[in-house]
C-alpha cells in the first residue's frame, strides 16, 4: 500500500476495501485509464437511456390506440344514423323521389387516429379537467349494402337516379344497392 503527499507534508495511507488482490481500487483494476472509465461510465447511461423508453412507448401503444368496443359500435351506431338522415334528406329533395327511408349496413367499425407526438400521445382536457387522446382523423365505417324505399321507387329513372346517387356518395357497387317502393 502506498502512501500520498498531500500539501500539508503528511502521509495519507490508501486502504484496499474491495477485499481483493492488490491490483484493484475500489474494485476496478490499476491501469484503467481515466479516458476508459469515463467511456465506460457513459456507455452505461446510454444504455440506460435507451432502455427507459421502450417500455413507456409499448404501454402508451397498447392503451390508447385501442377503443373500447362498446364506444366502438356507439360511434357506428351514431355515425351510421348521421349518414342515414343526410341521404334521406339529400334524396327527398329530388323531384319524384318523394318521401325516402334510407338502411345502410356496414362491414366495419370505421376507425380513429390518435394524434402521437415523438411516440406520446397528445391528450385534450374537457371543461371538467378529463383526458381523452386527441384524435386527429377519423375513418369513416365502409359500407356493404345500401336499401332505398322511395315513393318514386316504381319509376325506372328515379331508380337509376337514386342508385347513382349512392354509388357517388359512398362508392358502393349498384349490386349492393336495393331500391324499393314505399307503401
Amino acid at each position: 500500500m502506498g502512501g500520498l503527499r498531500a500539501g500539508t507534508g503528511r502521509e495519507i495511507q490508501c486502504k484496499n476495501v474491495s477485499g481483493g488482490g492488490d491490483d484493484t481500487i475500489n474494485g476496478l483494476p490499476k491501469n484503467l485509464k481515466k479516458e476508459q472509465l469515463v467511456v465506460v461510465l457513459l456507455v452505461g447511461i446510454l444504455l440506460l437511456i435507451i432502455a427507459l423508453p421502450t417500455k413507456e412507448k409499448e404501454k402508451d401503444s397498447t392503451s390508447e390506440t385501442s377503443l373500447p368496443d362498446t364506444e366502438k359500435s356507439d360511434t357506428r351506431e351514431l355515425t351510421g344514423r348521421q349518414m342515414e338522415t343526410e341521404l334521406e334528406q339529400a334524396l327527398s329533395n329530388v323531384e319524384g323521389i318523394g318521401k325516402v327511408q334510407v338502411v345502410l349496413t356496414f362491414e366495419d367499425t370505421g376507425e380513429k387516429v390518435v394524434e402521437k407526438d415523438s411516440d406520446a400521445t397528445v391528450y385534450a382536457k374537457d371543461s371538467k379537467g378529463n383526458q381523452t387522446p386527441y384524435v386527429s382523423t377519423e375513418i369513416l365505417p365502409r359500407i356493404k349494402g345500401v336499401l332505398v324505399i322511395a315513393q318514386g321507387g316504381d319509376n325506372a329513372v328515379v331508380n337509376q337516379n337514386i342508385r347513382e346517387a349512392v354509388m357517388a356518395l359512398f362508392q358502393v357497387e349498384a349490386h349492393k344497392i336495393k331500391v324499393m317502393k314505399m307503401k
